[in-house]
Formats: C-alpha cells, structure tokens, sequence
C-alpha cells in the first residue's frame, strides 16, 4: 500500500454503506486512493495527501471500535482539507464529535463533516429495510453524497451539526458500554444446515474474528465489531445471531460486490 497519495479515503464498512459513500465522493475527486480499515491493513508510519477523508457508520452512536483505534494511532504528517462523513440509520448522536475529539488531540484541523441517512444493517436489535425500502434511501443519500461531493471537490467549509444534549448524552452513555461487550457478543452466533462451507464469512470479516473449522463450518474468535458483515454477506442466509434474527432482512449496498471487501 502507497503511504503518499494525491487524495486518501479510509472507510470502515461492514454491509458495503461505506465503501459505497466512498466510491462517489473518490470518483468525484479524483486521484483518489480508497483504503479498508481492517485487520489486513497494516502498521501507517504517516499519512501525507492533498484530500484525507475518514467514512464510517455510526454504531451505538459512536464510531466502530476498530476504527477509532486506527483514527487514535495514525500520523498525520501533511493534508490540505481534511474530512470526515458518518453514515447512519437510526440517530447519528455525538460519533462525529467523537472523531472531531480525535483530530484536535493530533492538531488536525477537520474542514467538512458529513452525515449520511443509509440503509439500516443492524438486525440483533431490530431490522434491515427490505430491498424497496433500502432502493429509496439509497436514492435520497445519492443526492446528499453527491453534493458533499462538490464540496469537498471545490474545498469548501463544511460545519458539524450541532449536537443536542440527547444525542451527547446517548454517546456518552450507551457507546462506553457498546465498546466494552461487542468483543465477546459473538457468542450467540451460530451457522444453520444451510452452510455449504464457501468460507465468504471468513473472507468478509474486517477483524478476521472468523475461522472455518475442518468441516469448513464458521467459528468465532471472540473479537467481534458487530459490523453484521457475516450474516448479510452469506449467500445462503446460514448464519444467525439468535433465534430471532432467521426472518430479518438481509442487506447489502447494491452498488458493492462482496469481493470488494475482501
């Protein structure tokens, strides 16, 4: 991986909403150098480029755990315009305060925030949009994404939302906790007979929490982002996070290919 680059997006993605986000502001920029944060992205000594951007989707209004870890570590060494866009489906609360928090502690000034309303991914707690559904958000983000777009191309200044004491106070409350149990809550996962052993969970895993046994069936390791990637992302719908998630919808950004995230 190139460390220097004209334009630099990272993404955090899981059902692809992310990557997707990236994709139309990296096509519209130009020049631009998409990077997955995940467990196959190695140690960054520094970061230097024209345009950085960080895009992210917003868990338990907060920022995924393993991506505020690579935000908290990496060295920004020299960037012209700086942004950030959280995706989101429910309430995005403080996360981009969360990130905002990061880049001032580094002395980086962030010049454009974004949040994006995306399709919902998160079935443990209630349920993915179905297919229609998901075609009308996507329609409406496009539009949002696009004009985002023209602002960072054009570098112009972008002001976060101002957060209300709801949304600082669900941040402040529920994402310590969230960030605190995601590791081990794998632990209710399981496979069905459905399995056919194709592996494309453990491929699509960002934190390689996911090995195959010798029957090719899916173990978890216990170090879980709850990113949703293995349960969408299965071709045979064989894998369930508790007895109530076998009539959830899945999800995945149409736009994306499950080989993308590999």
């Amino acid at each position: 991986m190139k460390e220097n680059f004209v334009n630099i997006i990272f993404y955090f993605t899981g059902s692809g909403n992310s990557l997707a986000i990236a994709k139309r502001i990296g096509k519209k920029v130009g020049d631009c150098n998409l990077i997955h944060v995940n467990s196959k992205l190695g140690f960054i000594k520094q970061i230097e480029a024209d345009v950085l951007g960080f895009i992210f989707p917003i868990y338990s209004w907060g920022m995924p755990v393993m991506f505020k870890k690579f935000v908290k570590q990496i060295n920004i060494a020299k960037s012209n315009y700086v942004f950030v866009v959280a995706n989101y489906a429910g309430s995005i609360g403080n996360g981009l305060g969360l990130f905002q928090k990061e880049m001032i502690k580094k002395n980086i000034e962030v010049d454009a925030f974004g949040d994006i309303k995306m399709p919902s991914n998160y079935v443990i707690m209630g349920n993915s949009h179905s297919q229609n559904e998901a075609a009308l958000v996507i329609e409406k983000a496009n539009i949002l994404i696009d004009n985002f777009a023209q602002k960072v191309l054009d570098r112009q200044k972008n002001l976060m939302y101002k957060v209300k004491f709801p949304g600082k106070l669900l941040t402040s409350l529920v994402y310590p906790m969230f960030a605190w149990y995601i590791a081990k809550s794998d632990k209710t996962f399981f496979f069905t007979d459905k399995c056919n052993g194709c592996g494309i969970c453990e491929k699509i895993c960002p934190v390689n929490n996911i090995i195959l046994n010798e029957n090719k069936h899916p173990v978890w390791q216990h170090h879980c982002e709850q990113c949703h990637a293995c349960f969408h992302w299965c071709p045979q719908h064989a894998i369930e996070f508790n007895k109530k998630t076998a009539d959830k919808n899945r999800y995945t950004h149409p736009d994306i290919k499950v080989s993308e995230l590999f």
